[in-house]
């Protein structure tokens, strides 16, 4: 008999295509609680919130993760070594931690250098889907789906 995955709290740094879709198929498929959307943007936070994207915006990383079963980072790649040291002492240690970034070696030599003992929690990950458009406002339940 199949274990049924069941997710108590999602946290996506990054509320955009990528990561406001993945949100949106496991909110589908029934197997995460709660989701909470970590942005800068406000507006991006808000339209994330209304379209059902997230449960609850927040804007501090750390304190987002705080208790969080899993984490994808789905901003850009630049961004993500900051990313990875701000949340590094807030990681619960069962916490899984993943990315939507297009490139790897960087982003693992960046969650190496920055997650520290918390490194052996991560694992890398890479979309196979996109659009030409962003933000939670193009996020889609199907967007990984189509992909080819």
């Amino acid at each position: 008999m199949p274990v049924k995955l069941r997710i108590n709290k999602l946290v996506v740094i990054g509320v955009g295509l990528i990561g406001g879709s993945f949100a949106l198929a496991l909110k589908q498929a029934r197997m995460v609680k709660q989701v909470v959307g970590v942005g800068r943007s406000r507006r991006n936070l808000q339209v994330a919130l209304r379209r059902g994207v997230i449960d609850r915006a927040e804007t501090d990383a750390a304190r987002a993760v705080a208790d969080a079963d899993l984490v994808l980072v789905g901003a850009p790649v630049g961004q993500m070594p900051g990313i990875f040291a701000h949340i590094a002492s807030a990681l619960p240690p069962g916490a899984v931690v993943t990315d939507a970034g297009s490139t790897k070696q960087d982003v693992i030599n960046a969650a190496r250098r920055h997650l520290g003992a918390h490194f052996p929690q991560f694992v890398p990950a890479h979309p196979i889907a996109g659009t030409e458009n962003s933000g939670a406002g193009a996020a889609s339940r199907n967007c990984s789906a189509t992909a080819t």
